[in-house]
């Protein structure tokens, strides 16, 4: 029989409140940048290690600009999203480009790893996405 109690609930509550789940992938993408960068220092050149770092630093800039102008939006409550809206996505990604475009002129950085880098909060998505599958199975045996 499974067990409904609030105490329960509250757990599976905790575990799916947008700023833990938030937590969990800005540390998922600092895991994967910082596992990565360890694996390109030890088998890759310095110019991958710094692309890598590059790329992965851009992603948690990216991260975080996205995550504050998601919230500024949503905390609205209108209907509408404020003017403006469009504009903050599009220069988002115009400055990231900028950047790695630069950076990528100096030859210091490799861009192949620029963009592995920038790829990173999608394994940290993934991560995140089998660890709730991980708990909600073992949840589920576990009240069975």
């Amino acid at each position: 029989m499974a067990d409904n109690s609030p105490s329960n609930d509250d757990k599976s509550l905790a575990l799916t409140a947008p700023d833990a789940v938030e937590r969990r992938v800005w540390r998922n993408i600092v895991a994967v940048v910082a596992v990565g960068v360890v694996i390109a220092a030890a088998t890759a050149g310095l110019r991958f290690m710094l692309g890598l770092i590059l790329g992965g630093g851009l992603a948690l800039l990216n991260y975080k600009w996205l995550s504050s102008s998601l919230r500024a939006v949503l905390g609205t409550a209108n209907d509408k999203a404020p003017p403006g809206t469009m504009i903050k996505f599009v220069v988002r990604w115009l400055v990231i480009a900028a950047v790695a475009w630069a950076a990528n002129q100096t030859g210091y950085f490799d861009p192949i790893a620029m963009i592995a880098g920038l790829l990173a909060p999608a394994a940290a998505v993934l991560i995140e996405a089998a660890y709730m599958g991980y708990r909600a199975f073992t949840t589920r045996e576990n009240n069975n």
